[in-house]
């Protein structure tokens, strides 16, 4: 082998490549990536929907004419920010210059169609040591509130410990306005809250799913008002299905008192009891107090996921 690099050339990606071969070169960019999660059928939808609005905004980098990258981003944004969706590169072509080129191909394209910043449309595990350090390499920036997830054993448990003048309950048919008007009203101005729930939010994420059971769904009560709520759920960690504890919120006026703890407490025994070995939590490091209540609670962090954004200098905006 002589080692001579060919031409790397940074092409739009023809609407004739198969969604198999797209998916293929893609789980060979994300492959041994730690920390990198590969983009499911969802996300490869959303690549092409985009890729439909705007031709450009699929890239694959070739090299002797073969695939040796890909780049995806989401330029139909009617405001000033466009999405970088994936850039990936084939492991043994790491190190080439060929991500940078893509990354110069994602400013560029953005410059172009009038964008100002270009952001990740999700975030980037910390856990990529390789990806943060390109991106901050090449002058992304980090956007505030990274999501965190946090993970315990189940070996030695918190006790449960609900102030006085309060009460558990589970859930019960006719609760689904409540538990939303409590989600709500626990993240309303936070930032890491995200956007208000609705009565189709709670049908779709619980009562449709098939984890849902009643008994699983908690809620503190103060006289016969909802105060406070959290579930015993389930999810995926590092392969294997484990505990989740899922949506803790406490009303406002309720806060301080040791609530959110106690529902804390009482999902970690349920899930226990369900035969749960460890459990898992995902947070918002902007919710400093919800932070260090997971901590006292035994929680570890094990992940940061961290939006970057990157400034640009547009130019006027062009429609494809």
């Amino acid at each position: 082998m002589s080692g001579r690099m060919e031409t790397i050339e940074i092409r739009a990606c023809d609407a004739a490549v198969s969604d198999a071969d797209l998916r293929a070169l893609i789980d060979r960019c994300c492959a041994d990536a730690e920390g990198l999660e590969t983009p499911g059928e969802k996300g490869l939808a959303r690549m092409r929907a985009a890729q439909e609005a705007d031709p450009a905004a699929l890239a694959l980098a070739l090299e002797a004419g073969g695939p040796v990258g890909v780049c995806a981003m989401d330029l139909s944004g009617e405001e000033e920010t466009a999405s970088l969706r994936l850039i990936g590169v084939c492991p043994d072509r790491h190190r080439r210059g060929i991500g940078r080129a893509l990354e110069a191909h994602a400013v560029g394209l953005a410059r172009q169609r009038g964008f100002s910043v270009l952001r990740t449309s999700s975030g980037l595990d910390t856990g990529n040591r390789a990806g943060v350090a390109f991106m901050e390499r090449l002058g992304w920036e980090p956007e505030a509130g990274a999501g965190i997830r946090m993970w315990r054993g189940l070996e030695e448990m918190p006790p449960v410990r609900l102030p006085e003048g309060y009460a558990f309950r589970t859930y019960r048919e006719g609760d689904a306005g409540a538990f939303v008007r409590v989600k709500n009203a626990a993240f309303a101005g936070e930032a890491g809250g995200g956007r208000a729930w609705t009565l189709e939010d709670f049908q779709k994420e619980y009562l449709e799913s098939p984890t849902f059971r009643p008994e699983r769904v908690f809620f503190a009560v103060c006289g016969e008002e909802l105060v406070g709520t959290t579930t015993a759920w389930t999810a995926e960690h590092e392969g294997r299905e484990v505990g989740l504890i899922h949506w803790v919120a406490v009303t406002p006026e309720h806060r301080g008192r040791g609530v959110g703890e106690a529902l804390n407490a009482r999902a970690l025994h349920h899930l226990k009891e369900m035969g749960y070995r460890e459990a898992v939590l995902s947070t918002n490091a902007s919710l400093q107090s919800a932070v260090r209540l997971y901590h006292r609670l035994g929680f570890r962090e094990v992940y940061r996921r961290v939006v970057y954004f990157k400034r640009l200098k547009a130019v006027p905006r062009y429609a494809p």
